[in-house]
């Protein structure tokens, strides 16, 4: 008789079973390297609209204000402080930057000179006078960017977590 190639039934159900165990432990890894790029994404595009008035100041010749507004969970930006959640308020930019990331939120934000809330760029250099920070955080990990303005404009993002380096790629915010 010829012997005929292939798996038997007991081998692919043995493959099966390896791969359903393999599967259970690595899905929690993967839920939470979704979560980290959730949070990393939502800090990049706050960073880059900051940069992105900064630049759009000096270039236009005219001081810009970004307003951030905790309750609202988004930002404008325009020439005077504006509010994000009425229409048509802000007239160069809004944004809802948690508006797929239903975990995200602002945490904390602080910039040192009145309104808190808002921070002006001078388009003479591209500095601020109340420069500060604000805290995003995932509600679900403790995970937490703090994203940081100077006063010569320089915008930093830093890992604000519990557990040091929980965002990868960011170093521990220091004090």
């Amino acid at each position: 008789m010829k012997k005929i190639a292939g798996f038997t039934l007991i081998e692919m159900l043995i493959v099966l079973a390896i791969l359903a165990i393999i599967a259970t432990l690595t899905a929690p890894a993967l839920g939470l390297i979704v979560e980290k790029n959730a949070i990393r994404s939502v800090a990049e595009r706050i960073k880059t609209d900051l940069q992105w008035t900064r630049t759009e100041a000096i270039k236009s010749r005219q001081d810009l204000t970004i307003s951030f507004q905790q309750t609202g969970a988004c930002y404008g930006i325009d020439t005077e402080p504006c509010d994000c959640t009425v229409q048509s308020s802000c007239k160069l930019k809004s944004v809802e930057p948690f508006l797929n990331h239903s975990t995200i939120r602002f945490s904390n934000i602080v910039f040192f000179q009145p309104p808190y809330t808002k921070l002006k760029f001078d388009y003479r250099r591209g500095t601020t006078l109340n420069n500060g920070s604000l805290t995003i955080k995932n509600e679900s990990n403790n995970y937490a960017l703090n994203i940081r303005v100077g006063k010569a404009g320089r915008i930093k993002i830093c890992d604000d977590s519990t557990t040091p380096y929980a965002v990868n790629n960011y170093a521990p915010c220091n004090p």
